[in-house]
């Protein structure tokens, strides 16, 4: 059995992600004497746990979806509710209506349109767009524009589970690359988990929130 690397939980067993303490994962997995070169985080999105809703079953997209419009309900989106457990609602029964069941979850090719139409639901002209293929610049470009994403992995630490992206810290070391560490809620735990983004690399989406240009 595979040891996992300082600052990375137990189960995590050496994989991209699990890791709780980056400084030490960084220095450990890549060998000493790493500097942190960035720190971006989104504040203001809510701490968000599945348990919290309904039976807390396959629910962890719909959590992702409920922390973030909560967080745009404090960017000055007033039609959308104030309190989570509407919002769980409202998406949930977007959701049924898009295949999602408490069984096997939502299908990742819904999650750009159930965001689309919980928009519509509250009178906006926002909308969700995924992607199947991605590169570092596409996590980058949202997370400087302070816009959280629900980001979904098939496989690995996080299989068939979606997180809330809401930063990253970069590390340097002169004569290597840059490690990127991307920061989630993950919806099972109240921390900020991390995952490694040079480890990462297998099937998945991400799903951007697109908050519309003015509100009514």
């Amino acid at each position: 059995m595979e040891h996992p690397f300082a600052g990375q939980l137990e189960v995590a067993n050496n994989g991209y992600a699990g890791i709780i303490d980056p400084e030490a994962y960084v220095n450990d997995r890549y060998q000493g004497r790493w500097t942190l070169k960035r720190s971006v985080q989104i504040e203001g999105v809510p701490v968000l746990l599945q348990r919290q809703f309904e039976n807390g079953k396959n629910n962890c997209t719909l959590t992702s979806i409920t922390a973030i419009f909560r967080f745009y309900r404090d960017h000055g989106y007033a039609n959308i509710p104030d309190d989570v457990t509407q919002i769980q609602e409202d998406v949930r029964e977007i959701a049924f209506r898009h295949h999602f069941k408490d069984e096997k979850g939502t299908p990742p090719t819904q999650i750009a349109t159930i965001i689309t139409k919980l928009w519509k639901r509250y009178g906006y002209d926002g909308r969700g767009s995924s992607r199947y293929l991605w590169k570092w610049s596409t996590f980058e470009r949202e997370l400087k524009a302070g816009h959280p994403f629900v980001l979904n992995m098939a496989n690995g630490f996080y299989k068939n589970h979606s997180v809330t992206g809401v930063g990253y810290l970069q590390f340097e070391k002169r004569g290597f690359p840059d490690v990127i560490l991307l920061a989630v809620l993950d919806n099972r735990s109240k921390d900020v988990r991390y995952i490694d983004f040079n480890e990462f690399n297998f099937w998945g989406s991400i799903t951007r929130v697109h908050s519309p240009a003015t509100r009514p």
